[in-house]
């Protein structure tokens, strides 16, 4: 198997185990880890999905940066921007007091932004999931 395809696999799974963080962290009432786990499946679902394109993605953590690269190769995807905006918040204020004025993230992420986390970032995982499926094998 080639470089780039045995990098992105590693990548993918690496996203897939960040949201079962992330679902882990939403059902244990810790909104703002699962929010930050989702950025990062999200991120890293999206840099398995340019390496699988043979695209070198390792230099940014911007979800939506990563998605506008990946539109290139697959228009599809330009319904998921909305959402990766919304993760790319929480990259900093769901971990920082400072990036949440008079607050905490603990204290001001809630429920339903962790839920909608999740989604966008198992949607985003999906497309990279079945780009993989293009082209490696059920088992490597």
């Amino acid at each position: 198997m080639e470089l780039m395809a045995k990098e992105s696999d590693r990548w993918l799974r690496q996203s897939e185990y960040d949201l079962k963080v992330a679902q882990w962290n939403l059902e244990g009432g810790f909104f703002a880890p699962a929010c930050f786990f989702s950025q990062q499946a999200s991120a890293k679902a999206l840099r398995a999905f340019l390496f699988f394109k043979k695209e070198d993605a390792r230099e940014t953590r911007s979800v939506v940066e990563l998605l506008e690269r990946a539109i290139t190769y697959q228009e599809g995807l330009k319904d998921l921007v909305e959402g990766a905006g919304r993760l790319d918040i929480y990259y900093k204020t769901s971990r920082f007091p400072d990036a949440i004025p008079g607050g905490i993230p603990a204290e001001v992420i809630t429920a339903k932004d962790a839920a909608e986390a999740i989604k966008t970032a198992s949607d985003i995982i999906r497309v990279a999931e079945e780009t993989r499926k293009e082209y490696l094998p059920e088992t490597l």
